[in-house]
């Protein structure tokens, strides 16, 4: 059976991760598979959500430091490994992160390259790498910082801390906890798809930015996008819809 299965219910994608039996740490196959997956299902105009999921006891534990362990240092950096996680930050359409169990290393790192976090009770999130003898390398000490600030991050990527669902919500890096993770994440979902998909595609593009930017760019780059896509059908749909009290067809164009 495949490392990652998909499955689609409407507008809406769920990808798991199912290698239950290594707490779905990732190894490169999986790694490319996962990236298959997303890019296949990004490039469908009738998927307009995703959501990535684990199995109950973790989302996912990271990179498979069995399988990585014994590449050298020359064999990691040409292998890619560490850039295939940016090809996750390049899905259009927007992402949400359904995490139950541990979200550690490189699968906290994962989630953070969703566009929204949700928990259940037992989701428990770190990155231990500096305890064993590394650091993050696919954007861990610099997203983490951004979303739960300088402290927290530094308390976690020096102490290997890890902080349970409630804290991680307190810490705005998840968005709500529940429990009940799935039917939440589906529900979260379908409302997420009925977006206009320019509108989704150009609010992950300006958040996106925000990251990079100054406040006076950033806001600029905002106000070119808005600007742009006045000139799209679903702008004619959408204020259309609401002039007549109708729910708007989008045609993402």
């Amino acid at each position: 059976m495949s490392d990652i299965l998909s499955r689609i219910d409407g507008a809406v994608a769920v990808v798991t991760l199912n290698r239950p039996q290594k707490y779905n740490a990732l190894t490169a196959e999986m790694l490319d598979e996962l990236v298959t997956t997303l890019r296949e299902l990004d490039g469908r105009a009738d998927i307009r959500a995703i959501v990535l999921a684990g199995s109950p006891k973790a989302f996912c534990a990271g990179a498979d430091t069995g399988t990585l362990a014994s590449a050298s240092a020359t064999t990691l950096w040409r292998s890619g490994f560490s850039e295939k996680w940016d090809r996750v930050a390049e899905i259009e359409t927007p992402l949400i992160a359904a995490v139950s169990g541990y979200a550690l290393g490189g699968g906290l790192e994962l989630a953070l390259l969703c566009d929204i976090i949700i928990a259940d009770q037992s989701a428990v999130f770190g990155l231990p790498e500096s305890h064993i003898g590394i650091i993050p390398g696919a954007g861990g000490t610099q997203r983490l910082v951004r979303v739960v600030g300088k402290s927290l991050a530094m308390d976690m990527l020096l102490s290997g801390r890890r902080i349970d669902a409630q804290e991680a919500l307190q810490a705005g890096l998840v968005s709500r906890v529940t429990d009940s993770l799935e039917e939440q994440a589906l529900a979260l979902a379908y409302q997420v798809a009925k977006a206009a998909p320019l509108a989704a595609a150009m609010i992950k593009k300006a958040v996106a930015a925000s990251y990079e930017m100054p406040l006076g760019a950033g806001v600029a780059y905002e106000r070119s996008l808005s600007a742009l896509i006045a000139d799209s059908e679903d702008r004619a749909i959408g204020l259309a819809a609401f002039k007549n009290k109708q729910s708007p067809e989008f045609k993402g164009r």
